[in-house]
C-alpha cells in the first residue's frame, strides 16, 4: 500500500496537472469504487478542480464554487489514478503500475472522469479495496478527525506525543502504526524511524524517557520529510504520478533488508511478525 511520502508525491504532481481543469462526464464502471453513490457522477459534472489537499493517506478534491462538496479519494493497496492526453498517451500515473495497465481505460479502470480539454483522468483498482467518495464539510470534518498528527508538519505536539506513549499499553510499531494517534507512519517508515532511534519495534510504548521519545519524534519527522523529498519508496511497483518510481529505497537501512549487515553496526538484520506486520529491525542496535 502506497504510504504517506507516495500519496504526498502523487497529490503534488496531480495538482499541478488538474488545478483549473473542469470535469466534463463521469463514468462509473463499479459501483463499489464510489460506495454506490447514485448522485456520484451527475454532482461531479461541470465542476472546475480547484485544489487537492492531503491528511494521512486520503486525498481531497475541493471545487471552484462549491464549498460544501468534497471528493475523498484513498487507493487503498492497488488503486492508481492516471492522467491521459488527448492522444491516448499516459501524460502522469500515481500508484501501484501492474501488468494490466499498459492500454486505458481498461478492465481495471472503475471510475473515469473526462475533461473539457479533452484529457481524461482514470482511477484504476485491481483488487477493489479503494474508493472514492463525495461528501459535505461535516462529512471531512470526520474524516479529517480520525487522523492524528503528522510529523514532519511541525503540528505534533511533544507533550501530546509522549502524554500518549505513557498510558498505552502497547508496544511501539503497535503505537506508531495507529493512525488515530500519529498519521503517515506506514509500515516502511515506523521501521526505519524506529532504527534510526535506536529503538526496539517490541518495546513497551510507555518504557520510553522524555528523551528517547524526543529522539523518535525527531527521526520519524526526518524520515517522513527525506521520503517526500526524493518522491517515495519504490516497494513493489509504487509509481508516482510522472510514471517515475520512488527513489528512497537506496536510503533505507533496515526495511526488506533481512539477511544482510545493519548499515551502522554490521550485525544481520533480522525480520519477524510484530503488530501483525512484517518488522525489521537490528538486535544490536535496537536493544
Amino acid at each position: 500500500m502506497p504510504e504517506l511520502p507516495e500519496v504526498e508525491t502523487v497529490r503534488i504532481q496531480l495538482f499541478l496537472r488538474l488545478k483549473g481543469k473542469t470535469i466534463d462526464s463521469v463514468k462509473i464502471h463499479h459501483d463499489k469504487s464510489v460506495r454506490g453513490d447514485r448522485r456520484f457522477a451527475t454532482a461531479l459534472k461541470g465542476l472546475r478542480i480547484d485544489d487537492i489537499d492531503r491528511v494521512g493517506k486520503l486525498l481531497i478534491f475541493s471545487f471552484e464554487g462549491k464549498n460544501d462538496l468534497f471528493l475523498l479519494v484513498h487507493l487503498k493497496m492497488t488503486g492508481q489514478l492516471f492522467l491521459i492526453d488527448k492522444s491516448g498517451s499516459r501524460q502522469a500515473a500515481g500508484g501501484h503500475e501492474t501488468k494490466h495497465d499498459s492500454t486505458l481505460p481498461n478492465r481495471h479502470t472503475r471510475v473515469e472522469f473526462d475533461l473539457k480539454d479533452g484529457t481524461k483522468l482514470c482511477f484504476n483498482d485491481q483488487r477493489i479495496f479503494g474508493y472514492l467518495k463525495l461528501t459535505d464539510k461535516k462529512g471531512l470534518a470526520a474524516a479529517k478527525d480520525r487522523f492524528g498528527p503528522e510529523p514532519h508538519q511541525g503540528a505534533l505536539d511533544f507533550d501530546y506525543f509522549f502524554s500518549r506513549l505513557q498510558k498505552s499499553g502497547r508496544n511501539l510499531k503497535a503505537m506508531l502504526l495507529d493512525q488515530t494517534f500519529v498519521a503517515g507512519l506506514g509500515n516502511i517508515y515506523v521501521d526505519e524511524s524506529l532504527f534510526r532511534a535506536g529503538l526496539a519495534p517490541t518495546r513497551a510504548a510507555r518504557s520510553l524517557t522524555a528523551a528517547e521519545a524526543k529522539r523518535l519524534l525527531r527521526e520519524a519527522a526526518k524520515v517522513l520529510k527525506e521520503a517526500i523529498r526524493h518522491g517515495g519508496t519504490t516497494f513493489q511497483s509504487f509509481k508516482d504520478s510522472t510514471g517515475k518510481k520512488g527513489n528512497y529505497t537506496g536510503k533505507l537501512k533496515v526495511f526488506a533488508r533481512q539477511g544482510l549487515p545493519c548499515p551502522r553496526c554490521g550485525h544481520i538484520i533480522l525480520k519477524s511478525k510484530v503488530a501483525g506486520r512484517g518488522t525489521h529491525y537490528c538486535p544490536q542496535c535496537q536493544k
